[in-house]
């Protein structure tokens, strides 16, 4: 992490990044842009080092993290999700898997390592994304078992029955829709395949919606988590079952994710609220925004992990 003070000249330049961005949120036309437009925002802000700073972590993954019993940073919870979400599709030597809505694909070098599938396929909407991940595939080696392309969740470019696994780690929230890319990986999955996905969810029973904030996240909820997309975790399971899937899990690991991640995010950035080099009210500010936005979603969301199989052929 970068230990250079944040000067005046970097805080302009990060507003007009800021500035631009909002401009590009104003004139995206669809769905697929306004989460491209999303992630990039995200881009810049991580190549900012007080905006890393407050992320904690230094790998490239986008997720809050599976906070497993001994995790004590961002970077191996993030690590440790990627872990259950490749037991939970069974990603083993030799299989096929499709990897949609990849982000940076840190997930897929480790299953990579760690795994040993015969070839990682990965889907993602942000040509950037897809660039730096490509770079870092021929840096590690591994550009020979792993294919990643700009492309579009809900219109994938595969044959029928083509993966063994089909994953989306925090991902298929924003797809348009999630229903039409539950169907796409049906049709791209062989018989006994499966689908396994991590998402955020509306909780229950939550609370602070009203507030100020929970209005405003819930305004940014909406640019890139379609409404469609937005319900319980029942309902979740019965739009697997409707896409043919069966047997279907969605288990709810909201203690393990949302919850340990707010009090990971507290303690951090009480730190940096002491840290000389983050000064400024608007630094400061940051901070408290953060640590109040990652506490609120703590309580209005939960976090699910799914798996659902592609029923085998009883006559193959």
């Amino acid at each position: 992490m970068s230990n250079q003070p944040i000067t005046g000249e970097r805080s302009r330049t990060s507003q007009g990044k800021l500035a631009k961005v909002r401009r590009m949120f104003r004139s995206s036309e669809t769905p697929d842009d306004r989460v491209r437009s999303f992630y990039e925002v995200l881009d810049r802000m991580r190549d900012d080092g007080f905006y890393r700073d407050i992320l904690g972590n230094d790998s490239l993954y986008m997720n809050y993290g599976y906070w497993a019993p001994g995790c004590t940073d961002h970077d191996d919870a993030c690590q440790a999700l990627a872990e259950e979400l490749g037991e939970a599709a069974g990603i083993g030597a030799g299989d096929r898997v499709l990897d949609v809505g990849f982000g940076f694909a840190e997930q897929d070098f480790h299953w990579l390592r760690t795994r040993k599938p015969r070839e990682i396929v990965g889907i993602n909407v942000t040509p950037s994304q897809v660039a730096a991940a490509q770079q870092r595939a021929e840096e590690l080696g591994f550009a020979d078992r792993l294919d990643l392309r700009v492309g579009s969740a809900t219109s994938l470019p595969f044959e029928d029955g083509s993966f063994d696994a089909v994953v989306a780690l925090e991902a298929s929230a924003h797809f348009h829709t999630r229903d039409r890319f539950f169907a796409e990986a049906f049709r791209v999955l062989r018989p006994g395949g499966i689908l396994a996905t991590t998402d955020p969810l509306p909780a229950p029973a939550g609370t602070g919606g009203k507030s100020l904030l929970g209005r405003l996240d819930e305004w940014r909820r909406k640019r890139v988590i379609p409404d469609e997309n937005w319900y319980s975790r029942q309902v979740y399971a019965e739009r697997l079952t409707s896409a043919g899937f069966a047997p279907v899990t969605v288990r709810d690991v909201t203690d393990r994710v949302l919850v340990p991640n707010a009090e990971y995010v507290r303690e951090r950035c009480a730190k940096l609220l002491r840290d000389p080099r983050y000064r400024s009210s608007k630094q400061k500010n940051s901070i408290t925004w953060h640590v109040k936005l990652t506490e609120l979603r703590a309580t209005t969301r939960e976090y699910v992990l799914a798996s659902a199989e592609k029923p085998r052929d009883p006559h193959g």
